[in-house]
Formats: structure tokens, C-alpha cells, sequence
């Protein structure tokens, strides 16, 4: 039976005693060192602005030893664990300080808050170092590195869009990927599917009021009578009635994708499911999926950037045993809206 640990620096500090903590069948260690020897660099880590945590546990069945030794995508998946674990104790910190100066910024997180981490199996070290913190300028925790305000130009490419109102529903999906960023999967996926819900509402109204229903009251008043797997319902027989085609003749596996969104949906908000990050990745990008068909299929105009699509399929691709509706391979890469 391997031990796994991992050491992770997060750029979050809470008022946590140096020690060791049992946080369920985990161990972490937590410490705040002015410099983490790497071997061959040392890494400063900012203090009063992070925290070191080492992570270890037994792998029952070595799944977990067996993806950080895969020379696939899956080596890049049991950081997820480590993150989780450490959420446990940060969360339990928050609860007791909240509204407290002791409690601000303290909150779940994610693989947006790492600074760097890197993994071993029976004190073996397994994987590369990856590294979170930016080497911009100012920043001398790598000191043998130069460093730039902006390295790979974005300035320019954000201009355009600096102080517009374009690609609205583009900038509410980027809300998901934070969410997903720094540790809230069961938000970001509520968030997604009530972003595509909405849309969707918007679109049968445009539709309904071509086909003549004017009044907004008698629109309101159709689509509110459907209760029961509303989603499932406005984009079957509702869309069918009022377009001609369906979003299972669009996308021919939508059916089970809409099933799974819907039920899922449900448990979160009903049952209080809480989600891991390959489930929300997998609502992300089915609510995205849907609005690009329906974009394709001239019944929304709704714009989405390919960038934030090809990082959906990414996102939602690169997980263990995806349903067959998620694009793998190519059409997962590719920086264009197929998939």
C-alpha cells in the first residue's frame, strides 16, 4: 500500500497553529517557511501570504499512485485530493471566524490558489514541479529568472475589451471557470446551468413571439407551467414546436446529456450533493456545448469566444471516465467551436 504526499504551497493564510492535523483519513502538515528548498532552487514563498501544506495518505488499491506515474493526462489529476483535503481544514477555520478578521479570505480552494506543488510515492518523488506563481515583475521568488510586467503580450489582446459590454454571456461562464479555479465546484456548476437556463427561457420567448404569441404575460405563463425537467422539456418539445427541430436532432446525444445535467442539477439543489471538479467541468461544458448548437442551428444568437470553448472541452476531457457526450482527442484540442 503506497503513501502519497504532497506538498503544496497555497496563496492563503489563516490563522492555523504549526503542526500536524488528521483531517478524516489524511494527514497534513502545515507550516510557514520563508524558503522551500527545492534541490536544485530555493523557492520564497510570500509570507503572511501563504501557507505550506503536506498532504499524505495511504493509497488503498494504489489507484492514486498509479495516475501520478501515467504519462497521460492522469498524472495531473490527485492534486485534486490534496486540494480537497486542505479545503476540509480551511473550511473548518472559516466556520468558526466567520465575519472575523481572522476568517477574511479564508475559503475553499482550488487549483487557482497553488502557488506550487509536487507529489511522491513512498518518499519517491513522482511528477515535475509545477509552479503557480507568476514570474512577473516585482516578484523575486525566482530569482534566477527575469521577469516582465506582461510576458506574453495580453495587455493587447484584453484591450479590446476593456470597459465594453462585449461577449455578455462569455464573461458569465468565466465566472464558472473561477469558481472551478479556486475550489467551488457545486457553485460553478450552479452557476452554469443557470446561465443556459436563463438563455434558454430568452430564446423560447424571441421564438414563441415570432410564431405570434405577442403577449409577454401569456409567454411567461406557457413556460412557467412546466415544472418537472423544465430544461429537458423547453429544449424538446417546446423548441420542436416552435422551430421544427428539437436539441436531440441537433446534437444527437443531448438527450443523455440534458438527463444527466437536469439530475445532477437536482441533487445539489435539493439534496445538497456536493460535486467534485470533474463534475462541474462536465457541467460547464454541457451547458456551453448546447448554447453552441443552438448558435450553429440559427435558433440563439448567443456569442461565445472559441478560447473559453476549447478550455471547456479541455477542462471537461481531461478527467477519469467521462460520459460519452464529452469530446476526447482532437476535437477536444481543437480551437474551434467542433466537438
Amino acid at each position: 500500500m503506497p503513501t502519497i504526499v504532497f506538498t503544496v504551497c497555497i496563496g492563503i493564510r489563516a490563522p492555523i497553529e504549526p503542526g500536524e492535523y488528521q483531517v478524516r483519513d489524511k494527514c497534513v502538515g502545515v507550516s510557514y517557511p520563508e524558503v522551500v528548498d527545492l534541490g536544485t532552487v530555493q523557492f520564497r514563498a510570500p509570507q503572511s501570504l501563504s501557507t505550506l501544506f503536506v498532504v499524505s495518505w495511504k493509497d488503498l488499491g494504489g489507484a492514486i499512485a498509479k495516475q501520478l506515474t501515467s504519462q497521460s493526462f492522469e498524472r495531473n489529476l490527485p492534486i485534486y485530493v490534496a486540494l480537497d483535503t486542505v479545503s476540509d481544514l480551511l473550511l473548518a477555520y472559516k466556520l468558526v471566524r466567520v465575519g472575523h478578521a481572522d476568517g477574511l479570505g479564508v475559503r475553499t480552494v482550488g487549483i487557482g490558489d497553488a502557488l506550487m506543488y509536487f507529489a511522491s510515492i513512498d518518499g519517491v518523488s513522482c511528477g515535475n514541479l509545477n509552479l503557480g506563481l507568476k514570474n512577473y515583475a516585482g516578484n523575486n521568488a525566482w530569482l534566477f529568472a527575469s521577469t516582465k510586467v506582461d510576458p506574453h503580450g495580453t495587455s493587447a489582446l484584453a484591450g479590446p475589451y476593456v470597459g465594453t459590454d462585449s461577449l455578455p454571456v462569455a464573461r458569465k461562464y468565466i465566472r464558472c471557470f473561477e469558481l472551478l479555479e479556486h475550489g467551488f465546484y457545486s457553485e460553478a456548476f450552479i452557476v452554469a446551468f443557470s446561465v443556459l437556463d436563463d438563455l434558454v427561457q430568452q430564446m423560447l420567448h424571441s421564438l414563441l413571439e415570432l410564431k405570434g404569441l405577442s403577449e409577454r404575460g401569456e409567454r411567461d405563463e406557457l413556460l412557467r407551467g412546466i415544472k418537472e425537467n423544465r430544461l429537458k422539456l423547453y429544449l424538446g418539445p417546446v423548441l420542436k414546436l416552435v422551430s421544427g427541430s428539437d436539441i436531440g436532432t441537433m446534437w444527437p446525444k443531448a438527450v443523455k446529456a440534458l438527463d444527466w445535467l437536469n439530475a445532477t442539477r437536482n441533487k445539489i439543489a435539493h439534496s445538497a450533493l456536493k460535486v467534485n471538479c470533474e463534475t462541474a467541468a462536465w457541467g460547464i461544458y454541457a451547458c456551453l456545448k448546447i448554447l453552441v448548437v443552438l448558435k450553429e442551428n440559427g435558433v440563439s444568437n448567443v456569442d461565445l469566444n472559441v478560447e473559453l470553448f476549447r478550455h471547456a472541452k479541455i477542462t471537461a476531457a481531461w478527467t477519469v471516465n467521462a460520459p460519452d457526450w464529452i469530446p476526447s482527442g482532437e476535437l477536444a484540442e481543437s480551437m474551434d467551436f467542433r466537438s
